[in-house]
């Protein structure tokens, strides 16, 4: 069943203007008429069912207790990887529960932040594709680029970096459910000394992801499925 989010509050019995992306999904690229029904999660990441009242309206028929959310609040720094890769990262991050996801600007990172305008935009938008598509009842946010300097922003109660050089595993800590978690994936090089240093002064636990070499883009993945597996 396909899932648009719209940004207000819905209530049974409400018909509300759908936004042009959603009438042209459903009617040009799904081809479904009014018998199709659909979810809506509102602003609240409360979720409902509709249908098309019209071509450009739809009526909201029932209310739906489900949530899809992990308990924990997870945040994953993701060092800037190349474009494909970063975008894998951020449709794959999505799917399986992350709250938020910060681009981070690793000395060694071979992408840079662009100054041109949308990018951001871009990354916003796979993530709403992916949470819809996976049935989230949020959106995870999409930070600004931030440097070094404001990892400190990004604490939780926590804080993972998973490490070549470290023999212990995730198996060892004991995470709460409803816990906030933050781990930080380095680019394709790898991070420096310096910056190693540095987020195990911020409190970041090094921790081993196995005897494999991973890609970024790979450990990202894999170590939030250990995380949410720990978790459910």
């Amino acid at each position: 069943m396909q899932q648009y989010f719209c940004d207000e509050r819905l209530a049974v019995g409400d018909e509300i203007i759908l936004s042009k992306d959603i009438t042209n999904h459903l009617i040009k690229v799904l081809r479904k008429d009014n018998r199709y029904i659909f979810r809506l999660v509102d602003k609240n990441h409360q979720v409902f069912f509709a249908h098309l009242n019209t071509p450009s309206t739809a009526l909201v028929v029932e209310e739906s207790s489900e949530n899809n959310e992990l308990e924990a609040d997870i945040t994953v720094i993701l060092s800037l990887i190349r474009n494909e890769n970063f975008d894998l990262c951020i449709q794959k991050l999505t799917e399986l529960g992350v709250k938020r996801i910060v681009p981070f600007n690793a000395k060694r990172s071979v992408a840079k932040p662009s100054k041109k305008e949308g990018k951001l935009e871009r990354y916003r938008k796979i993530a709403r594709e992916a949470a819809e598509q996976s049935h989230r009842n949020l959106i995870p946010e999409i930070t600004d680029y931030i440097t070094i300097k404001q990892l400190p922003l990004y604490l939780s109660d926590y804080n993972f970096l998973p490490y070549e050089k470290e023999d212990s595993s995730l198996t060892s800590f004991d995470i709460k459910k409803d816990a906030t978690i933050s781990y930080i994936i380095g680019p394709e090089g790898g991070f420096e000394k310096e910056e190693i240093d540095y987020l195990k002064e911020l409190g970041f636990v090094s921790l081993s992801l196995g005897k494999r070499i991973l890609r970024a883009e790979t450990a990202a993945i894999y170590l939030t499925s250990l995380i949410t597996g720990k978790l459910q």
